[in-house]
């Protein structure tokens, strides 16, 4: 997927959800906010109602302005509380915030309350008149602390990045496998219908060299008779020259049928065997070629190892990559090692030889690719292919100079 799609497929909506979560969330808390001071509010103005009669009382009782601020000062709410006659001169006051009482005449010819910041953090103020007796006036400033709202406030402002960081890092996550599981799905179907157009390839491609191979052979098999019944009355000198001729023609016999063959759908005869015995049977084949070379083709697994698949056609694929191997090395090593899995069937092939150049290594398993001077390109093209029947994969590493190496995984562990 290119960058600018990924961008609008999963970023800009992830994006877009974290923002909209955010702006709901912050006038959500605004809200809350809001509402929880009004209801504080409103909750200390009716205890300042509640004790404006209480003080009305006491003073009705005759008790002094400092008896009862002796009381009332205490409670754990109120951090200073004032005592005012009806021209606002203070009568009595007591306070926490450092001997200090906060009261600005022209702030309570306006307002009956408000909010100041000090060191103790927010403080509601409230303002009040009450009539003790007739024709006497006082008025109450009290101070309440909002210690405990302004904490609420900051844990709950917390929680919310918690949660949002939450939100915020499983988002990512179900994006990101969101955006894993699209790509996944994207490359298996280009593979899918890379594998369509390439069977449906070959199929047109067996179909018209069929045909051709049919009309290519009939004329050389006459030709080759004709050869024969040449050989018999062609004077002694002249028979070798024949000779020479026909095993051409049977060398191009041999051509178009191994051509012919590797464009044939494969059809799997599949059985239970130990890869051991087929390993060790392919090698028995390529013993004399490596004795020439001097080459020594070692197998190593750990345990047996059953594989269910048509025996021949493996048999067939591992013998062509092991001739491949065998061909690339001189007076040197074919480590052959085996692995068995839950899922899978692990086959690595190892050579100490001549390496193959990136430029080839890309190309190795077309058919008909081949830098031998007898080599068609059909072995490893037909490796893959029986590998590939099986449900399995084959992979090359390899670097010049420092050998070749095969990866073969066949499903059914």
């Amino acid at each position: 997927m290119r960058g600018k799609n990924f961008l609008l497929f999963f970023y800009l909506p992830f994006l877009g959800i974290v923002i909209i979560f955010f702006v709901f969330s912050s006038l959500n808390r605004s809200y809350i906010k809001n509402k929880t001071e009004d209801l504080v509010k409103g909750h200390l103005q009716a205890t300042a109602e509640i004790l404006k009669v209480n003080i009305s009382h006491l003073l009705k009782e005759d008790y002094s302005v400092n008896e009862i601020f002796e009381s009332y000062s205490r409670e754990e709410g109120i951090y200073y509380m004032a005592l005012l006659n009806e021209k606002k001169e203070i009568l009595s006051w007591s306070s926490r915030f450092e001997g200090y009482l906060p009261l600005s005449l022209q702030v309570i010819e306006n307002e009956e309350s408000w909010i100041i910041d000090s060191p103790a953090g927010k403080i509601f103020n409230f303002f009040s008149p009450f009539f003790p007796a007739e024709g006497k006036t006082y008025f109450l400033y009290l101070g309440y602390s909002l210690k405990n709202l302004e904490e609420m406030i900051v844990y709950s402002r917390r929680n919310f990045f918690y949660i949002f960081g939450l939100i915020f890092a499983v988002g990512i996550i179900f994006f990101m496998g969101l955006y894993q599981f699209q790509r996944n799905y994207l490359e298996k179907k280009r593979e899918a219908e890379e594998e369509k157009r390439e069977k449906e390839r070959y199929r047109e491609i067996s179909a018209f060299t069929s045909g051709l191979a049919h009309e290519i052979k009939n004329p050389l098999n006459s030709f080759s008779l004709l050869l024969d019944l040449l050989h018999k009355r062609m004077p002694q000198d002249l028979r070798a020259e024949v000779s020479l001729g026909k095993a051409e023609i049977q060398k191009v016999s041999r051509i178009i049928d191994q051509f012919t063959v590797s464009l044939k759908p494969l059809r799997l005869n599949k059985e239970t065997f130990l890869l051991k015995e087929m390993i060790l049977y392919v090698r028995e084949q390529l013993a004399k070629e490596s004795g020439k070379k001097g080459v020594n083709i070692q197998y190593f697994q750990a345990s047996s190892i059953v594989l269910k698949a048509d025996k021949g056609l493996m048999s067939q694929a591992l013998f062509n990559i092991f001739k491949n191997s065998l061909e690339a090395t001189n007076d040197g090593v074919i480590s052959i090692q085996g692995q068995q899995t839950k899922k899978k069937v692990i086959i690595r092939i190892e050579d100490s030889g001549r390496g193959i150049s990136n430029e080839d290594k890309e190309r190795i398993f077309e058919p008909f690719f081949s830098k031998k001077e007898k080599g068609m390109g059909i072995g490893l093209y037909l490796a893959r292919k029986i590998v590939e029947a099986h449900g399995g994969k084959i992979k090359v590493k390899s670097e010049i100079g420092l050998g070749t190496t095969f990866f073969i995984q066949i499903p059914g562990g």
